[in-house]
């Protein structure tokens, strides 16, 4: 396959490739591990997206940091303790099926993996403007299934006590830290300890960054729960690969299909579970 200008493959680790785009102002990376987006920048601006300087990039261990994709399940898997958290395709490297360029913005299609008869695949569009990842399932089997799946993004922020999410005031959740349901409170969120949520609401949420001085706004499609995490201290020390003190560094909010949710697909059903990552900074 002939790359367009401004996207190159590279060696991201022994048996791990990488997608490179340099763009007129901005960069980007693509690990082929788990599919996923593990770095966009732009010049002279902080970058979007955390990325754990210890995370290990070897097939079958799931990178820490970018847009991990959570597929074809979330969280443990409903009935087989023994598959791994957050299903397979974090864990597996996908392939390069398509690239192109319109302009400035890449365009980028991934396959993934299949299991149990459900077929992944990503696209993704990145530009000036920020970026577009769609996830898009298959049910390729003969019987009905059910699919959860989140894009875990894990958003770089200038400190944990300087920012809010705002778009989630007041909407029904699962706290799974105090494994209740909850309504949030009328105020944008704010992180003052362990936050394990799925809110039950789609659409725009914003991620504001009093320190980087910048608005995250992401835009969901597909979906009608988002979930938010960061594992403040005590949890976070109990992540190898995760340096201490860096969970201050991130808040995940992820576009997602989690809890009640997840999404029953007919034979020969799909579904697409998209978002839109775009961002501002102002005075």
């Amino acid at each position: 396959m002939s790359l367009p200008q401004g996207m190159s493959l590279a060696t991201l680790a022994p048996g791990v490739d990488q997608i490179l785009l340099a763009g007129d102002r901005f960069s980007a990376r693509i690990a082929l591990l788990g599919g996923q987006l593990i770095d966009y920048r732009r010049d002279g601006e902080p970058p979007l997206l955390y990325l754990s300087p210890q995370t290990t990039y070897q097939p079958g261990k799931a990178i820490r940091g970018g847009v991990p994709v959570c597929w074809p399940w979330f969280g443990p898997h409903p009935s087989d303790a023994g598959l791994p958290a957050h299903g397979v395709a974090r864990q597996q490297v996908w392939r390069l099926s398509d690239a192109g360029r319109d302009g400035d913005v890449f365009h980028v299609k991934l396959d993934g993996p299949r299991h149990g008869g459900l077929a992944a695949e990503l696209d993704f569009r990145i530009g000036p403007d920020g970026v577009e990842i769609a996830l898009t399932t298959a049910n390729l089997g003969d019987a009905a299934q059910t699919v959860g799946a989140a894009l875990h993004s894990y958003f770089a922020v200038s400190g944990i006590d300087k920012v809010d999410l705002l778009g989630l005031e007041s909407a029904p959740a699962h706290d799974k830290v105090a494994d209740q349901r909850v309504n949030l409170p009328a105020l944008p969120l704010r992180f003052d300890g362990e936050t394990d949520l799925i809110a039950y609401r789609g659409g725009l949420v914003t991620l504001r960054d009093a320190g980087w001085r910048r608005d995250i706004r992401i835009e969901s499609a597909g979906s009608h729960s988002a979930v938010v995490w960061n594992p403040a201290q005590d949890k976070a020390q109990r992540l190898a690969d995760l340096p201490d003190g860096d969970w201050r560094r991130f808040v995940c909010v992820e576009t997602a299909n989690a809890g009640d949710d997840a999404r029953a697909l007919a034979p020969g059903a799909r579904h697409r579970l998209a978002c839109r990552l775009h961002f501002s900074c102002h005075d």
